[in-house]
């Protein structure tokens, strides 16, 4: 199922499912002209990944009824991010390609106005510690920061660049959402904890980004600011995705095709990600664990430069496209 936030002509937040291109089910609304009891599963998407097997069969009873008067037109919704404050977001780095080639961009680019940009560009590298990306360590474990979860940001949501940065990136990001709790969690049963699956455009500050990284304390200011989380434009449930590590992802700027990759080419797959952080400590309903950037999935890899006012759209299907205007 594709669920949804999303909200309607009354302006509150509801949830929904995505049950064709153009039509939303309002569940709230399905129930009611059920004569069911409002279940609280049904208040927001957290409730209904912590409720489990038993929300999901609701929802299921509820899109197979489909009752007319809770059928909306998608195009008369706004849909929300999905889940608009998770508790945790973790974000590793999974894609070696996006790695190499976003050190090499990033050296390019801050050399291409030196007066000798071929030896710039390999004293940038030995400055900022770009010239061993990856290191020896990224093979070892499955490494991760925590991303922002103050503001997050939805699909079509237009996010202020900060006044601090002039150098706008995007990254496109395949999320797992886990469903249930578990701690020291074996890689044969992680997935197991997986709900469902969302994208991700991780927006980087890439000037803010290398300074903060230049200190060895991590990205900071470079992907902290607020919308630089943005999710949707749903919560795709785990039984739709036939395989994980099949799915093309599209980066489109200004509705041009810019740069594509697939999930086969994750070093570090979920399930190690999910064991590794496992590692005595509870995982929680409702976090997210984010793949990385895929390979050719960021403008810095790509020598593009972005403009305020550009628009970013991220596909991975079945889940669909998210877009974000950069102001």
């Amino acid at each position: 199922m594709k669920l949804v936030r999303f909200r309607g002509d009354d302006d509150q937040p509801a949830l929904g499912v995505l049950v064709a291109p153009e039509t939303v089910l309002d569940l709230g609304r399905a129930a009611t002209a059920r004569r069911e009891v409002l279940h609280p599963a049904l208040s927001d998407m957290q409730a209904l990944i912590e409720s489990g097997p038993e929300g999901l069969d609701l929802v299921r009873r509820l899109v197979e009824a489909s009752p007319d008067e809770a059928l909306l037109p998608s195009g008369g919704v706004t849909l929300l991010a999905p889940l608009p404050r998770p508790s945790k977001i973790r974000d590793f780095s999974c894609f070696e390609q996006h790695l190499r080639q976003a050190a090499e961009g990033a050296a390019r680019t801050m050399a291409a106005k030196a007066d000798n940009p071929s030896a710039a560009f390999e004293r940038v590298k030995r400055e900022l510690g770009l010239d061993n990306i990856p290191n020896a360590g990224w093979r070892k474990v499955p490494a991760y920061y925590y991303a922002d979860v103050g503001f997050v940001a939805g699909p079509d949501e237009p996010v202020v660049w900060p006044a601090y940065s002039t150098w706008i990136d995007y990254e496109l990001e395949l999320a797992a959402v886990i469903g249930k709790h578990g701690k020291d969690i074996s890689r044969e049963q992680a997935l197991d904890h997986v709900f469902g699956f969302t994208i991700f455009n991780d927006l980087s500050a890439r000037d803010a980004q290398l300074e903060a990284m230049a200190t060895g304390l991590g990205v900071a200011k470079g992907k902290d600011f607020d919308g630089s989380t943005v999710l949707g434009p749903c919560l795709v449930t785990s039984d739709e995705i036939e395989d994980v590590y099949d799915l093309t992802m599209i980066a489109r700027l200004n509705a041009e095709e810019v740069g594509r990759g697939n999930t086969r080419d994750m070093f570090w797959r979920f399930e190690d990600c999910i064991e590794y952080a496992s590692r005595s400590q509870t995982i929680h309903p409702g976090e997210l664990f984010c793949s990385g950037t895929v390979g050719n999935g960021s403008a810095v890899e790509l020598g593009i430069t972005m403009n305020r006012g550009d628009l970013v759209e991220l596909e991975i299907q079945p889940i669909g496209v998210l877009r974000t205007r950069i102001l």
